[in-house]
Formats: structure tokens, C-alpha cells, sequence
């Protein structure tokens, strides 16, 4: 197959020319002359264009299951539920998946080199439970489908009961997704494969354009301010990890994909930069993130800010980053209205739970040394007490016993 990122740059160009903006001085002028909201509209409807084009494709060649996987903040999630809208319009009823409830139980989870668990190794999940619920699926058979509850760390059933028609298609969204070990039952042809990810042909100078994986930690920051209270220090912090996760788990399976989506709006930037500016400025210098932070504020100077957020759709993808998406799910730990990745509440959960827990074990083991400590004093002052009311009778008998001898000499 070919590269998958080189497809989406094509597609862009497509949406670039038809828009007429490639640099960000051109983002800048249709700002100044009040031309903004249209550039939305029309980024907008390039982006649905797309979706429908995809979903016709899979209505055609009568896929069964349709797997969407991508880079950290790719916009996977509202991909997967737009696709779900266009293949219902083509009447095929989409039964949409996650994998999150197939998260084997808590105990058997895999850790990671630092002791937390580890929720996006293949391990974590339970693929043979996941291809038999499928494969039954695609049958017609009536299947109890697992819930997994966040806060014990294992799956529940009796909630939901589905069955499908035959003429009907499953949307799996994964981090695994286009790995074929997820999916090891589930025959080739059955299988349509997407990539999502963003990359934009905006060019910042001659040489080069925006670095998709800047574009992405962008996102982040601004997504994880907004729903996770994280600060852009610790996302920039914790951007390595999430950049090993992402190159052992997605991008070795991208050209597996039948179709690369672009999840990147051309007039997304003057929208982030609003909410990321402050968040980068607040990072000190003589803290470890400040270079990024100068780099990604240097870039980010190029752009005018577009301060009103109500240009962009509610069912766009970068609600997903600023807030206000249709498609928003609740926080279990808190909830409110939020747009994160189930497989961010369940390991933020799980390994909440596992902190409080190593920690109330250490408040348990300090209780107990107190206590034990406590009790050593007790009983040694018990053993004074009982050693000087020892004295002090010894002491009055020698005195009473002395009495009576003086009085018998009398």
C-alpha cells in the first residue's frame, strides 16, 4: 500500500488549493478582512466531503468491520462517530465498538518499567473475548457485549445485549485497531482499515511546513488544560511517552490502512492559539519544557489569534480539543462533560485507585509503627509505674517492720 501520511498531504493539497491558503499570512489576511467564518464553513464541508467518500466506499465493497486507528489527538473518536452518521444515511445501521471494554481483568494487567499499568500494550486486552463477540456478531447471534467498570477494574455483563443484522457493519475505534493481532479471527476481506491523523499543508516558511507532530502536541496541550486540568509543562512532560507509545502501537500498522484520513482543519491554528499562548507563557525558564515552550510559541507567533470559538461546529473535530463537542462522553471520576479517550479515564482511574492505595497502605504501616511504638511506651511506663509502687512498698514495710522493732525495745 502507500504511504498513508504522503496520501493526506495530496488530499490537503486538494483542500489548500480550494481554499486558497498556504501560508500563515494567507490565514491572516482572511481574518483581517472578515472572511474567517467561510474558511471554516468550507474546511468544514472538505471534511465531511471525505467522510461521506470513505463511507460510500465501505457500502460498495460490503466491509463488515471497520477498524480507525491513529496518533494521539487525531480527532479518532469523532471520525469514528461522523463515519457512523454517513454509513446510517447509506442504511447500513453501524454498531460502534470500543475496545476499552475489553481490558483484561485489573490483576492481569500488564505493568510498566515504572510499576503503573500498562493500558496501551496489546496485552492489556482480552483479544480472544473481543474475536468471539465479533465473530459472533457478524453471525447474527445475540451477544452479551462487556462493560468494563472503571473504578474495580473489571468487566460486567448483563447490560448489554445486541445482536446485528447481516447487512449491518461494526466501527471498532482502538489504539490496536489496524494491528492485525487484534482482529486475528476476523477474515481480510471483511476488515476496512483507517488511518486518522492530522497533517497540514500550510507552509511556515519555503523550506518546510507544519511538523505533524507539533501540530498533535498542540492539540494535546490545549485538550489536556481543558478536561484534565494538565498543564502544558506536563504535557510536554509526559510527550516522549505518549511519542513511544505511538511508535511501537500505531505508526509500524498505518500503511496496513485501506484509507488515510486528514484530521487537519486549515483554520485550526488561529483557534488554538488562543487557549495554548497563556498555557506556554506560564512555563518558567529555568524549568526543563521552557525550550519547547519558546519553540512552539515562536511558531505560533506566525499566526493572528481568531478569539470567537463559536465559528466552529459543535460536531467539528476540534471540539474535541477547545470543548463543546456533541460527542462528548462523562468523566466517570467527575461526572461533567468531557472529550478524553476511554483508555485515558480507565488508566486514569486504575492507577488513581493504585496511588491512593500505596498510599493509604503507607499511612496504614505508619498507623501501626505509631501504634507499636505507643505501646512500648505504654508498657515501659507501666513497668515504671509498677516497679516504683514495688519501691515504694518495700519501702514501707522496711518502715513498719523498723517500728515494730523500735517499739519491742521499748
Amino acid at each position: 500500500m502507500a504511504n498513508k501520511l504522503h496520501d493526506m498531504k495530496l488530499n490537503h493539497k486538494m483542500s489548500k488549493s480550494f481554499l486558497g491558503v498556504q501560508t500563515p499570512e494567507d490565514l491572516n489576511r482572511v481574518i483581517a478582512e472578515g472572511d474567517f467564518r467561510e474558511l471554516v464553513q468550507l474546511s468544514e464541508a472538505y471534511q465531511d466531503k471525505r467522510i461521506v467518500e470513505i463511507a460510500q466506499r465501505i457500502a460498495d465493497q460490503k466491509n463488515r468491520v471497520v477498524l480507525i486507528a491513529g496518533p494521539s489527538s487525531s480527532g479518532k473518536t469523532t471520525t469514528a462517530k461522523k463515519l457512523c452518521t454517513q454509513l446510517k444515511v447509506l442504511g447500513l445501521e453501524p454498531l460502534y465498538m470500543g475496545t476499552d471494554d475489553y481490558f483484561v481483568e485489573r490483576e492481569e494487567t500488564p505493568l510498566d518499567e515504572n510499576g503503573k499499568y500498562n493500558f496501551e500494550d496489546l496485552d492489556a486486552v482480552d483479544v480472544e473475548l473481543f474475536n468471539s463477540n465479533i465473530i459472533s456478531l457478524l453471525k447474527g447471534e445475540e451477544v452479551d457485549l462487556p462493560t468494563f467498570n472503571f473504578m474495580t477494574g473489571h468487566k460486567e455483563y448483563g447490560k448489554r445485549i445486541t445482536s446485528i443484522k447481516r447487512s449491518q457493519i461494526i466501527v471498532i475505534e482502538g489504539i490496536h485497531a489496524l494491528n492485525d493481532e487484534l482482529t486475528p479471527q476476523i477474515r481480510q476481506h471483511q476488515k476496512f482499515k483507517i488511518f486518522v491523523c492530522p497533517v497540514t499543508a500550510l507552509k511556515v516558511s519555503k523550506e518546510s511546513g507544519v511538523d505533524p507532530i507539533d501540530h498533535r502536541m498542540l492539540r494535546r496541550m490545549v485538550r489536556d488544560y481543558q478536561f484534565r486540568g494538565h498543564s502544558a509543562k506536563a504535557t510536554i512532560d509526559n510527550w516522549p511517552s505518549v511519542r513511544r507509545g505511538e511508535d511501537k502501537n500505531i505508526f509500524p500498522f498505518r500503511d496496513q490502512a485501506h484509507e488515510a484520513f486528514n484530521t487537519s482543519h486549515i483554520y485550526e491554528i488561529p483557534i488554538l492559539k488562543k487557549h495554548a499562548e497563556p498555557l506556554l507563557r506560564s512555563i518558567k525558564a529555568d524549568e526543563p519544557e521552557y525550550e519547547v515552550a519558546q519553540k512552539m510559541l515562536k511558531f505560533l507567533s506566525e499566526f493572528d489569534v481568531y478569539e470567537d470559538d463559536s465559528v466552529v461546529p459543535n460536531d467539528s473535530i476540534i471540539r474535541e480539543f477547545i470543548g463543546g463537542s456533541t460527542y462528548a462522553s462523562e468523566d466517570p471520576m467527575t461526572g461533567k462533560k468531557t472529550f478524553v479517550g476511554s483508555n485515558y479515564l480507565v488508566r486514569n482511574v486504575a492507577n488513581f485507585l493504585r496511588d491512593k492505595h500505596d498510599v493509604l497502605k503507607e499511612k496504614h504501616e505508619e498507623f501501626w509503627e505509631k501504634h507499636d511504638g505507643l505501646k512500648k511506651d505504654l508498657i515501659e511506663k507501666h513497668e515504671e509505674l509498677v516497679d516504683s509502687i514495688e519501691e515504694a512498698v518495700e519501702e514501707a514495710v522496711e518502715s513498719i517492720e523498723k517500728g515494730e522493732g523500735e517499739n519491742r525495745v521499748k
